[in-house]
């Protein structure tokens, strides 16, 4: 099914309140979704593929095997690592509406497990490379719509790092693949990149499964100062903005929390605040 065909039975699904019950066949459609689900058509992508996806995930329309079979495709090199490296070309779409499906899946797999711990290692293992080889940072791209990576990977982080498999040191390796992100130096995010990423944080240190000691290091990595090799005036001046609106977003999202470790986080937000 080509684009246009697909873009009038999806809208045609919508316009009529179909459940996914109505229509025939919705795995078979949901695979032709995935092979438009980078589409530079913003309506397409963002309003009817994704919006489809995340609606008939949640009303339990695909058996847990058609869910892993969509989850692999997803974290696949033709999806979650398609044209990775590249900046300014359309393929970021393709990124980042591919990993904004691992949500709703990981959603539910909550309710009802049905990922194995295998499966849940290769979704840490695709999701921190990707975090950390993602180049195309770009919040909203003129008339093609949001891209915004950070914020959809970010978001993926916050599921995944509920799972019950997720232990220390999976989480410390999340949280560092955050970092990358977090210290990104080639723009300014102002597309509440810093409020997503924040979100992801706070779920990873309410498993409260993070050493006192791992924390401190993860906060001493976030220094701007560490990381001005090579990089102009502008580029420390972003970075160090993107790290300063990161951490006070930070620090108001907690500020309530008085379970551990939330009270040393704040003294430690504190301190790194006072360095810049």
């Amino acid at each position: 099914m080509d684009a246009l065909a697909l873009k009038q039975k999806l809208r045609q699904i919508q316009s009529a309140n179909l459940s996914a019950h109505e229509v025939e066949h919705p795995y078979e459609l949901a695979l032709h979704m995935m092979q438009h689900i980078g589409s530079p058509d913003p309506v397409l992508r963002d309003e009817l593929i994704y919006v489809t996806f995340a609606t008939w995930i949640g009303q339990g329309v695909f058996s847990e095997e058609q869910l892993s079979q969509l989850l692999q495709m997803a974290l696949d090199d033709q999806h979650l690592f398609h044209g990775i490296g590249e900046q300014g070309t359309d393929s970021v779409f393709t990124r980042t509406f591919s990993v904004l499906l691992l949500p709703p899946i990981l959603s539910v797999d909550r309710q009802r497990p049905f990922l194995k711990k295998e499966d849940i290692e290769v979704i840490h293992h695709r999701l921190t490379t990707y975090l950390e080889h993602e180049k195309d940072v770009r919040g909203y791209a003129d008339e093609k719509g949001w891209a915004h990576a950070p914020a959809h990977a970010a978001d993926a982080v916050e599921d995944l790092a509920q799972s019950p498999y997720m232990e220390r040191a999976a989480l410390l390796e999340l949280l560092h693949a955050l970092t990358v992100k977090i210290t990104e130096s080639s723009v300014v995010y102002i597309h509440d990149e810093d409020q997503r990423i924040a979100h992801a944080v706070v779920t990873i240190l309410r498993r409260n499964l993070l050493e006192q000691n791992d924390i401190s290091s993860w906060f001493d990595s976030l220094n701007p100062s560490d990381k001005t090799e090579g990089k102009s005036l502008l580029e420390i001046s972003q970075l160090s903005l993107n790290v300063r609106v990161f951490l006070q977003t930070l620090y108001l999202a907690i500020r309530t929390e008085e379970a551990e470790p939330f009270p040393a986080v704040r003294s430690l937000i504190l301190q790194a605040l006072e360095k810049k």
